[in-house]
């Protein structure tokens, strides 16, 4: 069996450079084409890349500038709105001149201010809009002191509820003073209708009989009244305690007759003075 060689029998020491396969001409210029072609895409990829870079640079710089986020800013018009329910809100509320309860006034204001959403800082812009009066005046000097709203709520609470006990305590004191008076009263008038009873007591009564002078008997009884000083009301309620048999009969069973002092006594000489001697004068 006969074993052919592999290896090339061409020798190389006998070839010419021109034999050689190079590219032509037209290849080169293919070749450069396509080399320049890609060049071009990658410089226009790098152009993208930067123009893109730039613009995220000149919106980072932008939100930078502006202080916030994009989406962290509120339109003007919800600003707007936002102010309008505020004002509405401020209008509704009693503004505290220093007088009354500070603790329902407050707990009032915290919750309006609740109801806005209000941050600490705007709640703290807004104390000179609820105050008044006295208050009002409190609240300039004292406002180096409150630089927060938390802390204007403690001073506040400090200072004007001690006024607000002040205040209890006076109503109290003035209402001890008029149960003491209203009890001192009660006690006089007490002493002065046992003393009144028993002098009335001691005058003859009036039976309506005709040894009896009426108009006499009657010049007596308004003197004891006077003395007392009564009312035209007190007089008529206490004369039938100076009235007896026939008389009291009379003056019960004819109450139209004695609807005042006045008329009483009119009718109660008409009735009777023809039973015994008048004395009117």
């Amino acid at each position: 069996m006969d074993i052919k060689s592999t290896r090339s029998t061409t020798d190389l020491t006998q070839t010419t450079i021109d034999s050689l396969l190079l590219p032509s001409t037209k290849e080169k210029q293919l070749l450069l084409m396509m080399s320049n072609s890609e060049q071009i895409n990658f410089d226009s990829t790098l152009t993208t890349l930067d123009i893109n870079k730039n613009v995220k640079n000149v919106t980072e710089t932008t939100t930078y500038t502006l202080g916030h986020d994009l989406d962290d800013q509120r339109p003007t018009k919800n600003n707007q709105k936002q102010q309008y329910l505020v004002q509405q809100q401020l209008n509704s509320i009693q503004k505290f001149d220093g007088h009354g309860n500070p603790k329902i006034w407050l707990k009032l204001i915290i919750e309006k201010f609740d109801l806005l959403q209000l941050t600490s800082l705007e709640r703290n812009e807004l104390i000179s809009e609820i105050l008044t009066g006295d208050a009002l005046i409190w609240y300039i000097k004292q406002q180096d002191d409150m630089p927060t709203f938390i802390t204007f709520m403690k001073k506040f609470l400090q200072d004007f509820d001690t006024e607000e006990l002040k205040t209890d305590l006076s109503k109290k004191f003035r209402s001890s003073a008029m149960l003491l008076k209203e009890s001192e009263d009660t006690m006089t008038n007490c002493l002065r209708n046992q003393l009144l009873i028993t002098n009335l007591e001691k005058l003859q009564k009036y039976s309506g009989k005709s040894q009896q002078n009426v108009a006499k008997w009657l010049r007596e009884l308004e003197q004891t009244m006077n003395i007392f000083k009564l009312t035209d009301e007190e007089k008529l309620f206490y004369v039938s305690l100076c009235l007896e048999a026939n008389a009291r009969d009379w003056f019960y069973d004819n109450p139209h007759l004695c609807t005042t002092w006045s008329i009483f006594t009119q009718n109660l000489l008409k009735t009777f003075e023809s039973s015994g001697k008048a004395d009117i004068s």
